[in-house]
C-alpha cells in the first residue's frame, strides 16, 4: 500500500511539472494575458478537472511557472559562470553560446520570461512583484559573484564595479531578448554578447 501511494504521488508531481514546463514555454512566447489554460492542459495531457488540484488559479499557475523557470535558470547560470576550471572569458562565451542556440532553436520567438512578466504582472499582482524582484536579485547575485571572482583571479577588469555591472548586464540582456522576440532576429543578442565581453574582460 505504501508503494502504491508513493507511485501516485510521483505521478502527480510529474503531471504538475509537465504542466509547468509547458506553461513556461507558452508564457515565454505569449505572455500572461494570452496564456490559455486549455492549451496547457491539452499539451500536458492532463484532464481539465485536475487543474485545480495542482493550482488555485491562472495567477497561481503563472507564479508557480515563474518559480519553476527561475529555479532552472538559476542553476543554469551557476553551472556556466561559477563552476568549472575554464577561464572566465570561456565561461561567459559558453553562456552566450548556449543562449544563442536556445533562441535559434525557438526561431527567436521567445524572450526573457521574467522580463516579459514584469511588464504584464508586476504592476497588477503584488505576489508577482515580490517574486520578480527576488528573481532579479538572485540572477544579479550570480553575475556579481562571477565578476568579483574574475577580478580576484585576474580574468576580469579591475576598474568595473561588479554590482553595477551585474545590474547593467541583466538590464541589457533583457532588452536584447525583447528585441530578439520583437524582430525575430538573433542580431540584438549577438551585439549584446559581443559588447559585454569587450566591456568586462581583460
Amino acid at each position: 500500500m505504501h508503494l502504491v501511494y508513493t507511485i501516485v504521488l510521483i505521478m502527480k508531481e510529474e503531471n504538475k511539472n509537465r504542466a509547468l514546463e509547458i506553461g513556461v514555454k507558452i508564457l515565454s512566447k505569449k505572455g500572461y494575458h494570452n496564456l490559455g489554460l486549455r492549451e496547457v492542459l491539452e499539451e500536458a495531457n492532463i484532464p481539465s478537472g485536475s487543474f485545480y488540484y495542482y493550482f488555485k488559479s491562472k495567477e497561481d499557475f503563472a507564479l508557480k511557472a515563474l518559480e519553476y523557470y527561475t529555479d532552472y535558470v538559476t542553476e543554469f547560470y551557476k553551472s556556466k559562470l561559477l563552476e568549472g576550471d575554464i577561464s572566465y572569458e570561456k565561461r561567459l562565451e559558453s553562456l552566450f553560446d548556449a543562449e544563442t542556440k536556445w533562441l535559434l532553436g525557438e526561431d527567436c520567438k521567445v524572450g526573457c520570461m521574467i522580463g516579459d512578466l514584469s511588464s504584464e504582472m508586476a504592476g497588477q499582482i503584488d505576489a508577482a512583484q515580490r517574486m520578480l524582484e527576488s528573481n532579479y536579485e538572485k540572477f544579479q547575485g550570480i553575475v556579481e559573484r562571477f565578476l568579483k571572482e574574475g577580478q580576484d583571479r585576474g580574468g576580469i577588469l579591475k576598474k568595473i564595479d561588479p554590482k553595477k555591472m551585474a545590474m547593467f548586464f541583466l538590464s541589457s540582456r533583457q532588452g536584447a531578448l525583447a528585441r530578439v522576440k520583437a524582430t525575430r532576429s538573433i542580431k540584438p543578442y549577438e551585439v549584446f554578447s559581443s559588447k559585454m565581453i569587450g566591456l568586462i574582460m581583460r
